[in-house]
């Protein structure tokens, strides 16, 4: 089958201008999927797994700097249209400023990180993926906020960029992605387990990635917080 093309992913770091039309909140992760969705759908349908997550990965990255981008040209808009942005901002704020949060406790976040991927899994299987990914949208979409934020508040726009997407979250989006490629193709090929010795390899690869996730949250975070918030040279607004 001829490839959708994947060029239409370089429109993604303008889809956050969605946030600024009414039902922004809402419209912003139904719709981000647009841009990568029917290009991703034929890798997967084919077996290209590595190809699908290469886009799905590029995908991510574009929108997490249109998101940040509106943070910086219009904060209001992106306070008022980002599903779940001020209020993580405010969460990862305190986390940085005083260092109490769940951020900080395993036995607090790891049931939300659960969740969350429970949700997500569910989504991606009875969707062929596109549910996974508006789900993955609304996730990216405060996380990106925050750092957003971050890079504003500590005056450091590039660097404060890079730092406050902090490892861990990185590690997730990789496993995320793999987890939502494989598991978009059920659907696609009417098969109810269509995996080979090879891919599950890959599946293995992606519990790896999320399990990396919550130990190394739980090791570095203490101490990262220590550092974006030095960083930002002191208390955060």
């Amino acid at each position: 089958m001829k490839a959708a093309s994947p060029w239409w992913i370089l429109a993604t770091p303008f889809l956050p201008v969605l946030a600024l039309a009414p039902g922004g909140l809402w419209l912003l992760p139904l719709l981000a999927p647009l841009t990568l969705y029917p290009a991703f759908v034929v890798r997967v349908r084919d077996g290209r797994f590595f190809q699908a997550w290469q886009l799905g990965i590029a995908w991510a990255a574009l929108l997490s700097a249109g998101i940040i981008a509106l943070v910086f040209v219009a904060p209001e808009a992106a306070r008022a249209g980002i599903f779940h942005g001020e209020a993580y901002r405010q969460e990862m704020f305190g986390w940085i400023n005083t260092g109490v949060a769940p951020e900080n406790d395993w036995r607090a976040f790891l049931p939300t990180h659960a969740l969350h991927f429970a949700v997500f899994l569910l989504l991606t299987w009875v969707s062929a993926g596109y549910l996974g990914l508006v789900l993955g949208a609304a996730l990216l979409g405060y996380m990106s906020y925050f750092v957003g934020c971050y890079a504003a508040a500590s005056g450091h726009p590039l660097l404060g960029s890079l730092a406050a997407w902090v490892p861990w979250s990185v590690l997730r989006v990789l496993a995320y992605v793999l987890v939502g490629t494989l598991f978009a193709r059920p659907l696609l090929v009417r098969r109810l387990w269509p995996f080979d010795r090879q891919d599950l390899t890959l599946l293995a690869l992606a519990a790896s990635g999320l399990v990396g996730d919550v130990l190394i949250k739980a090791f570095l975070a203490p101490g990262y917080g220590v550092f974006l918030r030095q960083m930002a040279g002191g208390l955060l607004p």
